[in-house]
């Protein structure tokens, strides 16, 4: 197995992991969630602990894009272009975040289910995720 092959398998297992974590957390802790999002609302700037995720989250996905033509695989460089755009919307939701804030304040009856739907999401990418490290692993 080459270095790119155990960089991925390393990546899809940590991100992996984080997601399905993250998303059963989103699922059972809902409306711990729910408080920490309507106070982060209230602040004129982002929460700090989704900067860091999203920081963490780029600098892991950019060796990936380079590690992926070597050897090329076009399953791995989808995946890093997938990972890179989410770190973009993700990105300019935080950018955008006086808008962001707006949009939390006024849907904040509804926003444990739209964690609860996040969370599900998550984990499900997470699988996801997992089987992709299965196919690095064959």
């Amino acid at each position: 197995m080459n270095f790119a092959s155990k960089w991925f398998l390393l990546y899809y297992v940590i991100l992996g992991l984080s997601l399905v974590g993250g998303g059963t957390y989103l699922i059972l802790k809902n409306n711990k969630c729910a408080t920490f999002v309507r106070n982060a609302a209230h602040n004129p700037k982002p929460p700090r602990l989704l900067i860091r995720i999203l920081k963490y989250f780029l600098f892991f996905t950019l060796p990936g894009l380079v590690l992926s033509f070597m050897p090329f695989s076009i399953i791995e460089l989808l995946f890093t272009l997938w990972s890179l755009l989410v770190v973009y919307i993700a990105g300019i939701r935080l950018v955008r975040w006086d808008e962001s804030r707006a949009l939390i304040r006024a849907q904040h009856d509804s926003l444990p289910d739209l964690l609860r739907k996040s969370g599900a999401m998550m984990v499900a990418v997470g699988l996801a995720i997992f089987l992709l490290a299965y196919v690095v692993i064959k």
